[in-house]
């Protein structure tokens, strides 16, 4: 892995560091760093909708409550993102069932409740259930995220397969979200997208990838062959299996997470059950949790709730005669995810 600068602009900054030193005390040249390291060091949140069909086909008011904690709780939590995993609808060829499913994302669009121009950036891709998914772009289909800020694009001529970008905690991510059971063309181009965004801390997100037992399906085979080789790829999100399920896979230098999340056996459709990915760039680890809005409950067993170790945020120790009494003798910069 190569940091995000220089060996040159490091030995600059290091350069500048000394002769600010001998001009002026320590902690005043201390408190710029802090200020920065404070901006880029904020935890932030992406929350998983999976399996919403239930609600959509039986309990809207559900649906409308997970994406209303999402709103409620943006600033409190960072939420940046949000990711729907597929199955939005049970019936596809059901418009009240898409009506409710677009009701209750169109709660993340609002400009007014969630304080931004484009509402808060989410993803969504078609699962078993949206297929044929001619409903499915008729209501998420590309017109609606044009020109929204974080939509990055899409593949072909519909919003089956489509990208979003955004930026967290001095990070900047891609997150491109597969249709169910893609072609081998889909794969080839989530695959090119990843190398031509290797810049961003990449994840993928599709409907089937892991099974209940923590193994990758078929489809989650073709999913880790083809991608395991871009080293920006971090973590895949699914749901389709009707359980809980988290996997690591070590390729090379590098780790990629597959986490599989799907409540829809649980009653009420799945008692508003949604996953809470927690990044802390300070703690270099994700912390992930299980909660229900409509309960106010989180569920705490171990593939519930879990912590994943992730390096967000490199540290570099300064030479020891540029400590000062009380002042740690290191810098610490957030590693922006630039692989070679």
């Amino acid at each position: 892995m190569i940091i995000s600068f220089s060996r040159f602009a490091f030995s600059l900054a290091l350069s500048l560091v000394v002769l600010a030193l001998i001009a002026q005390p320590f902690s005043s040249l201390l408190q710029p760093i802090v200020a920065s390291a404070q901006v880029h060091d904020q935890d932030f949140t992406i929350v998983v909708l999976s399996d919403t069909q239930n609600y959509s086909q039986s309990y809207p008011d559900i649906f409308k409550a997970q994406t209303q904690w999402i709103v409620r709780n943006r600033e409190a939590l960072n939420i940046v993102y949000v990711v729907h995993s597929g199955d939005i609808v049970n019936t596809a060829s059901s418009t009240r069932q898409w009506e409710n499913a677009s009701a209750a994302m169109a709660i993340l669009e609002d400009p007014l409740t969630t304080g931004l121009a484009d509402g808060i950036p989410y993803g969504i891709l078609p699962g078993n259930h949206d297929f044929p998914t001619t409903n499915y772009n008729a209501y998420f289909g590309v017109s609606r995220f044009s020109g929204r800020s974080y939509y990055g694009g899409h593949y072909g001529s519909d919003n089956d397969n489509n990208y979003g970008l955004f930026n967290a905690g001095g990070m900047d991510f891609i997150v491109v979200n597969v249709q169910y059971r893609p072609t081998g063309d889909i794969l080839a181009w989530a695959d090119a997208l990843l190398d031509a965004h290797r810049d961003r801390r990449a994840i993928v997100v599709s409907h089937e990838i892991l099974d209940a037992d923590a193994s990758f399906t078929f489809l989650g085979q073709a999913f880790y062959r083809t991608l395991k080789d871009n080293p920006n790829l971090f973590l895949m999100l699914c749901g389709h299996v009707h359980t809980e399920a988290w996997r690591m896979d070590a390729f090379g230098s590098y780790v990629i997470y597959t986490l599989l999340a799907d409540y829809q056996d649980e009653p009420n459709g799945g008692n508003g059950w949604l996953r809470i990915l927690e990044f802390s760039p300070r703690h270099n680890e994700i912390r992930v949790k299980t909660y229900s809005p409509t309960l106010d409950r989180y569920q705490t067993d171990a593939d519930s709730q879990f912590t994943l170790p992730y390096r967000m945020r490199m540290t570099f120790y300064l030479p020891a005669l540029l400590s000062r009494p009380g002042i740690n003798s290191y810098v610490e910069a957030n590693d922006q995810g630039i692989w070679s």
